[in-house]
C-alpha cells in the first residue's frame, strides 16, 4: 500500500505545497483516507471480478466514461440540443458498473 501511494502509482503523496506542521497532517490524513477507500472499493471488487489487481481495477474505471455532445439550436434563440454517449465496456467494467453504482449516475440509460 505505502509503495503505491509513496510511488504515485495509485494515489500520489506528492507534490506536497503545504509547509506548516498542522497542514502536512491534514494532507497525510487525507492520502490515508484515500488510500483506504481505495482498499475499500479493492475489496469490494474482488467480489465480482476476483483476481483483479489494483493497477487493473484503476485502469478498468478509469477507461468508463460519459460523453454529452452539445449541438447547435435548431432555431435562433433555442437552447443547445444535448445527446449522451457512453464509452463501450468491457465485461469487467459492466460488472464493476453494476457494483458501484454507476448506471444510476448516467444521464441516460441502456
Amino acid at each position: 500500500m505505502f509503495r503505491g501511494l509513496k510511488d504515485g502509482e495509485w494515489l500520489g503523496w506528492g507534490p506536497m505545497h503545504r509547509w506548516t506542521d498542522s497542514k502536512i497532517r491534514v494532507h497525510a490524513f487525507y492520502c490515508m483516507l484515500g488510500i483506504s477507500l481505495l482498499q475499500y472499493i479493492h475489496k469490494q471488487a474482488q467480489i465480482v471480478w476476483p483476481g483483479l489487481s489494483m493497477e487493473q481495477l484503476l485502469e478498468e474505471l478509469s477507461q468508463i466514461q460519459q460523453f454529452v455532445l452539445l449541438y447547435p439550436p435548431q432555431e435562433e434563440k433555442g437552447p443547445h440540443r444535448t445527446a449522451t454517449v457512453l464509452s463501450k465496456r468491457s465485461l469487467p467494467q459492466q460488472s464493476l458498473a453494476g457494483l458501484f453504482g454507476l448506471n444510476e449516475l448516467c444521464s441516460t440509460h441502456r
